[in-house]
């Protein structure tokens, strides 16, 4: 299985650089003065440094590892997860940005990530937050208020 974990994530790595070329093709110029390849350039660095270091963990060995893998049934929580940002961009508009936002965000934690009420409630309210934060006040993007006005 190593063999095709170094295949794939190699593969990932010259797609990195076909990426990095490419916004450098673009100019991504400055952070104060940003090009159309800056984010592209970015992004191109973080999957860069994400598939090296999972290049590098295949040679690392373990029992686990080398071990035959399970049949893998039907993954329910793939395709739920799949289905609530359909719905997301469905019911943003008539619903509101925040409600959707802490509705989906609940959704993810307490199904899918199988947290507590406690943390599932902390986690939407503070990724609700954060994102208003930063999109509405910082960005000053204005999304959808739904029928709460909220």
């Amino acid at each position: 299985m190593t063999k095709h974990d170094r295949m794939s994530t190699l593969f990932f790595v010259g797609l990195a650089i076909a990426i990095g070329v490419e916004s450098i093709r673009l100019g991504p110029r400055s952070l104060s003065n940003p090009g159309p390849g800056l984010i592209p350039l970015g992004a191109g660095l973080f999957l860069g440094i994400l598939s090296l270091i999972a290049f590098a963990r295949t040679f690392k060995s373990s029992s686990k590892r080398d071990a035959p893998e399970k049949a893998i049934g039907f993954n329910w929580k793939g395709i739920s997860a799949l289905a609530s940002m359909v719905a997301f961009g469905f019911l943003v508009n008539p619903l509101g940005f925040r409600v959707v936002t802490f509705l989906w965000m609940g959704f993810l934690c307490r199904w899918i990530g199988k947290m507590g009420w406690k943390g599932t409630i902390i986690t939407s309210v503070a990724a609700t937050f954060f994102t208003w934060l930063l999109f509405e006040y910082f960005l000053e993007l204005r999304f959808p208020r739904g029928i709460f006005g909220v």
